[in-house]
């Protein structure tokens, strides 16, 4: 099978979830089919990506097309909203029309939400895979911010039905990593097919440390300009720590990852707490862990840090958000934690009582070796794009080779409403954690950020 996947980045450095899952994607696809690789823009790091996959990159010169669209886009006034909402390539729409034909690919992976706009220019059937749902991470933002900001984010979140159902429904297969994003894409793409492929761990990498654990000490581990990871930590260092901290002056809260913002770095300043930015390699923090920290609020996706705490055989205490979608038994395998008292006490617990903290390692890292393997990861990948093919998905109509702006009917409107101040209630499994960010009006979706 010849699968072409087009990609908005190279998957290196692994600094971030959405070029960690891309990776092992490819790795593992590459394992079983001909894999070709397609960048708008060129490639830095090729001796770092997996040897089996063929790269093409769009040339240098290619590169300004999204701001040129941006001021000159043709079309009616839908598409012209859509591309400047979103941003638009036109060379790389272009390259989609011309090259992705049956004669070059058998079928097609879309990765990334942005690029869903693109999934009308396949001559081939299309998996779309956004990784994490848009809507989801816009409404809790909006939830824990002021009234005023309502309105906005329900016009965002209204936006981004729209845009999901349009282009789901053009795919062969829409993918998410979680069961609760998924859950919220159904509400509105109707009958297209979506499924879930959740993350894996690799296990070679992330494996379990010699020697015992650092008394009294607390990990935090994750991208520190990232704003669901800059929300948790800070509402975790001034609403929990102290509960924590206070008469136990040996205990330490480590706080690791790139790129830290100055109201992370200021958490330097409180009793206890240490900041590690921008380190070469986390695990020899985790592995200092007596107890791993995941006190996502916002957000969407699936959380690494808890499948990566689990692999180093460490204690994880994780929010209700932050274990959503996830299989793992809460007490046995994870704990979770909501409310500053409740997140004194778990991870305290641990602290104390060193046994106990052993166990649910243990527990941890026998739930994350049998459920989250990148080769499973791969495989369903694999069986999605394998059944795309064979069925000839519903992108080979009449809008093949349109642009997905083009291809959109403008006069039907989104169908997900809802009135402002309205809490949208969860899916009954627990709730998730971060995978996207809303701030200031805009979405970041992995490495891309919507305006």
């Amino acid at each position: 099978m010849r699968v072409l996947v087009v990609a908005a980045r190279e998957p290196w450095p692994l600094n971030s979830g959405g070029r960690l899952h891309l990776y092992h994607v490819l790795d593992q696809l590459s394992r079983r089919a001909e894999v070709t690789l397609v960048l708008p823009r060129p490639v830095e790091h090729r001796e770092n990506l997996p040897d089996r996959i063929t790269i093409e990159a769009l040339p240098p010169s290619t590169l300004n097309a999204d701001s040129e669209c941006r001021n000159q886009s043709p079309g009616p006034v839908v598409s012209r909203l859509a591309r400047r909402h979103f941003g638009y390539n036109a060379a790389l729409e272009a390259w989609i029309a011309r090259e992705a034909r049956p004669e070059r690919f058998d079928v097609a992976l879309l990765n990334g939400a942005v690029l869903g706009q693109h999934v009308s220019a396949f001559s081939v059937p299309v998996v779309w895979n956004p990784q994490d749902e848009l809507v989801l991470p816009t409404i809790r933002e909006a939830q824990f911010g002021a009234w005023r900001r309502w309105p906005a984010a329900l016009h965002h979140a209204a936006m981004y039905a729209w845009f999901e159902r349009e282009t789901a429904r053009r795919a062969a297969a829409t993918i998410y990593v979680s069961k609760i994003d998924a859950a919220y894409a159904r509400r509105w793409v109707g009958a297209a097919r979506v499924e879930v492929v959740q993350n894996g761990v690799d296990f070679d990498f992330f494996r379990p440390r010699t020697g015992r654990p650092e008394p009294g000490t607390v990990v935090f581990v994750g991208s520190l300009e990232f704003p669901p990871n800059v929300d948790g930590v800070i509402h975790f260092a001034k609403r929990v720590w102290p509960r924590i901290h206070v008469g136990r002056a040996g205990r330490r809260l480590l706080v690791v990852g790139r790129r830290p913002v100055a109201e992370v770095r200021a958490l330097a300043s409180v009793p206890g707490i240490e900041l590690a930015g921008d380190v070469p390699d986390v695990r020899p923090y985790l592995g200092r862990a007596s107890a791993v920290v995941v006190p996502i609020r916002k957000g969407g996706g699936l959380k690494n840090k808890v499948l990566e705490g689990c692999a180093m055989k460490r204690p994880v205490v994780a929010s209700p958000h932050a274990l959503g979608g996830l299989s793992a038994r809460v007490g046995v395998d994870v704990l979770s934690a909501g409310s500053p008292p409740q997140w004194a006490e778990r991870v305290g617990r641990l602290l104390d009582r060193s046994e106990y903290a052993g166990r649910v390692a243990r527990n941890g890292y026998d739930w994350v070796r049998h459920t989250h393997r990148w080769s499973t990861t791969g495989q369903r990948f694999y069986e999605i794009l394998a059944s795309a093919w064979q069925s000839r998905g519903p992108n080979r109509s009449s809008n093949a080779g349109r642009s997905f702006v083009d291809a959109v009917r403008p006069a039907r409107g989104p169908r997900a409403r809802t009135r402002a101040g309205e809490r949208i209630p969860e899916p009954s499994e627990p709730e998730k954690g971060a995978g996207e960010g809303f701030q200031d009006g805009r979405v970041i979706v992995g490495e891309a950020v919507i305006t």
